[in-house]
């Protein structure tokens, strides 16, 4: 093995320049294109192969000869690969078996992992049904309270519950079938409350006009108890007046004078009307109940500006007077308590049509009386109307110069009366 084998030698034999040349360029790694051509043009190809030959066979020599100064480290390179595949082996055997425990103990773990995923899942399933069940709760709770608010009469916190659902529920009621059925239902439950209302709005007009003459009756009671006061008063200043002027010690006088609230003495409950307008205000439809409001009170009006058939006027007038006294009574309450329902050019608007049919009325059955005490009756009874309405800011005097017109036909009368007792008496 230590023996170095014997060096061989090539024989030199046309070792020329040119093949110097042609072994540097090959060397070298340059193009031997120019010189494969340049030796065809000159016709000489067979010695450029002969030189090929030549070059080749060197490098042969060159490579044997470097092997053989190598060898020894190539057989101790030969060995360390040899032992390096031995110990790869043995590192991929450890390897099978590592992977082959850690096989066995992932397979395991994943058949855990996969029931905490499952358990996950379950675990979000459920947390959604429960959120999406306390959802649905809420909303029939809400909708429970909703219908025993109306089965009570107590249409506000009805009204109150529904648009607590609409806005903050209904879109995220997660069951379909119960937000369709919920979203059908609001607008039947608002239409039930709507005509619920009218209903009550209904009753309260016949309870108000049939109330309105015993608030006119009593509204000129007081117009009458006023004027009485005021009559004493004067008495009592034209006799303190008469003392004064005789010389006499001042006569003191004190008039009790009682100061009355008609507010307080004329109950009448306006609650059912301002309730009806709050909640057709709630239904968005506050137009709606004015103008229906607004009609009724103007059927009613023409209805009591209808004088009796079957009675004599002298009879039925106090009634006829005291129930429009009554009507627009009511009606200046509405305006000022109601918030907006009457409006103050619709108040004038009937003041106008009662005044009109009021006058007319008058003078019909002033050209008729044939008596001057029933046309001082009546007037006396219309004087103590304009005072009445005169009070709560009414334009009265239309009424009070149909009693001027009629003063020409009292005077007639009366003569006439007197002139009859006269006779009377003189016949006697």
């Amino acid at each position: 093995m230590n023996a170095k084998p014997k060096r061989r030698t090539v024989k030199e034999n046309g070792d020329t320049g040119e093949d110097l040349v042609l072994a540097t360029l090959i060397g070298n790694g340059e193009d031997l294109g120019p010189m494969v051509k340049h030796a065809f043009e000159m016709g000489r190809p067979e010695a450029l192969l002969h030189q090929l030959k030549f070059v080749v066979k060197k490098k042969e020599v060159e490579i044997e000869e470097l092997c053989k100064l190598h060898y020894e480290e190539f057989i101790l390179a030969v060995d360390e690969l040899r032992g390096v595949l031995v110990d790869a082996e043995e590192l991929k055997s450890e390897l099978a078996s590592d992977n082959f425990r850690l096989q066995e103990v992932g397979s395991s773990l994943l058949l855990k992992l996969d029931e905490l995923l499952q358990s996950y899942s379950i675990k979000k399933n459920v947390t959604e049904a429960i959120k999406r069940s306390r959802n649905c709760v809420q909303v029939l709770d809400l909708c429970v309270k909703c219908n025993n608010h109306i089965s009570e009469l107590r249409f506000y916190p009805a009204l109150k519950t529904i648009d607590l659902i609409e806005k903050n529920y209904l879109q995220n009621i997660p069951v379909k079938t119960l937000r369709m059925l919920i979203e059908e239902r609001i607008p039947i439950i608002k239409s039930h409350i709507e005509k619920k209302v009218t209903s009550q709005v209904n009753e309260w007009l016949v309870l108000i006009r049939s109330t309105a003459k015993d608030i006119g009756q009593t509204a000129i009671k007081y117009a009458a108890l006023a004027r009485q006061r005021d009559e004493e008063t004067l008495a009592c200043q034209r006799k303190a007046e008469e003392q004064s002027c005789s010389g006499l010690e001042d006569f003191p006088y004190t008039l009790d004078v009682e100061e009355i609230d008609e507010d307080s003495v004329l109950k009448f409950d306006l609650t059912p009307l301002h309730r009806a307008y709050h909640i057709h205000t709630c239904l968005g439809i506050p137009e709606k109940f004015r103008d229906y409001y607004y009609k009724n009170r103007l059927l009613q009006l023409s209805s009591d500006l209808q004088i009796s058939s079957t009675q004599p006027f002298l009879e039925s007038h106090q009634t006829f007077l005291a129930q429009i006294a009554g009507y627009f009574i009511v009606e200046d309450r509405v305006l000022r308590t109601a918030g907006g329902l009457l409006l103050a050019s619709q108040v004038e608007t009937m003041w106008e049509t009662a005044v009109a049919k009021v006058t007319s009325v008058l003078e019909e059955q002033f050209s008729h009386m044939d008596t001057a005490s029933h046309i001082l009756l009546v007037k006396d009874y219309v004087t103590l109307l304009g005072a009445t309405l005169r009070q709560y800011g009414y334009e009265v005097g239309s009424i009070l110069e149909i009693l001027n017109h009629s003063r020409e036909k009292y005077h007639e009368l009366l003569l006439t009366e007197c002139r009859q007792q006269i006779t009377d008496i003189l016949a006697n």
